[in-house]
């Protein structure tokens, strides 16, 4: 078993999870002892920093006592995020996690880079000094081949295995353990017992995501009005900004549309910033492409027929107006004009 210092660090191991299973300790002591009160704090603020900062941060451990709290404060944290029982915040803290072990596993050597990516079943092979070989399955799925340097083509590939630096590695790592965390958290339930020890922190974090969900639905941004956005475009960013995994069509209507309304760059990028999992130089790159700056074609927003055929037509949600016009932007540019006009006849 590897030492606690490492076990504090990436919580995540099999080991931290074999260390607290030798202790014997039973959920209920976690959630209820008093000698775990240090630990379920620890928790609280490991969500609080994923929500504030996107990163759970580190705390200073200086005894033996403080590495053994900050390994249970990550099952509580994940039963306090169960709670919560919020996809964005589900998201958030996945990411969190993620982000800070990949802050930690930069500096780490090879060979510990390597041991990591074992556990997290990336398969590879021939490892070197300066590259490693990823199997062509996991560099697909965990990849961001959206960027010129990730795609496939820009890639050395022998009999399947994909050529990357360490630091490539890392960040493949990253992305595998987000996907991971995700994946368990979306499994696990909550309980009556994790409810009432957390009651009034989850009242707390719900109260705050509820706070900024009304805040992202109203507020206008730079030249756009969310309120006045048809349905399709305003589910469309609801889920974007939520974590939900939006198709590239339903992204590359709302991107279009935002810009033919004269929305630049970083006004869209403020936009798509409240996301769990953004990325600015990921959602640069798509935005750009879109809007034309980095290619050579500046695509035009679908009309309604369009969104229908993509699938993401809400017709269930369609109101009068909805049905009165054949274009989101023409939507759009009624109800803006309606305020205008019904002033003017006051």
């Amino acid at each position: 078993m590897q030492p606690i210092q490492v076990l504090a660090t990436y919580p995540f191991l099999n080991d931290a999870k074999q260390y607290i299973k030798e202790q014997q300790l039973t959920t209920k002591e976690l959630l209820t002892g008093k000698l775990y009160e240090r630990a379920r704090t620890i928790s609280i603020e490991r969500v609080d920093n994923a929500l504030k900062y996107g990163d759970v941060k580190d705390r200073r451990l200086a005894t033996e006592s403080d590495h053994i709290m900050e390994i249970y404060s990550y099952p509580l944290a994940r039963m306090l995020t169960t709670g919560i029982d919020d996809p964005y915040m589900k998201r958030r803290y996945a990411l969190s996690e993620a982000y800070h072990a990949y802050k930690h596993l930069i500096n780490e050597t090879h060979i510990y880079q390597k041991k990591i990516a074992e556990e997290l079943a990336i398969h590879y092979k021939k490892p070197t000094e300066n590259t490693i070989n990823i199997h062509f399955k996991d560099y697909l799925r965990y990849a961001p081949t959206q960027y010129k340097k990730w795609k496939m083509v820009n890639r050395l590939m022998d009999n399947g295995y994909v050529t990357v630096t360490y630091k490539d590695l890392t960040r493949l790592i990253l992305e595998t353990l987000r996907t991971k965390i995700l994946n368990e958290l979306e499994h696990l339930q909550t309980n009556q017992l994790i409810n009432n020890t957390f009651s009034a922190e989850i009242t707390r974090f719900r109260m705050i995501l509820h706070a900024k969900q009304k805040k992202m639905q109203t507020a206008p941004i730079g030249k756009l009005s969310i309120e006045k956005l048809p349905p399709c475009l305003k589910d469309i960013l609801a889920a974007i900004q939520s974590g939900e995994n939006v198709p590239h069509m339903g992204r590359f209507c709302l991107v279009s549309f935002l810009n033919t309304i004269g929305m630049n760059t970083s006004e869209i990028l403020k936009l798509f910033s409240t996301a769990p999992d953004y990325q600015e130089e990921r959602t640069r790159y798509q935005v750009e492409h879109i809007t034309g700056e980095s290619s050579s074609t500046q695509y035009k927003s679908p009309g309604c027929q369009k969104m229908r055929t993509y699938g993401i037509c809400p017709t269930e949600k369609m109101d009068a107006l909805c049905k009165r016009i054949n274009h989101p932007l023409s939507y759009y540019n009624t109800k803006w004009k309606k305020p205008h006009q019904e002033k003017q006849q006051t």
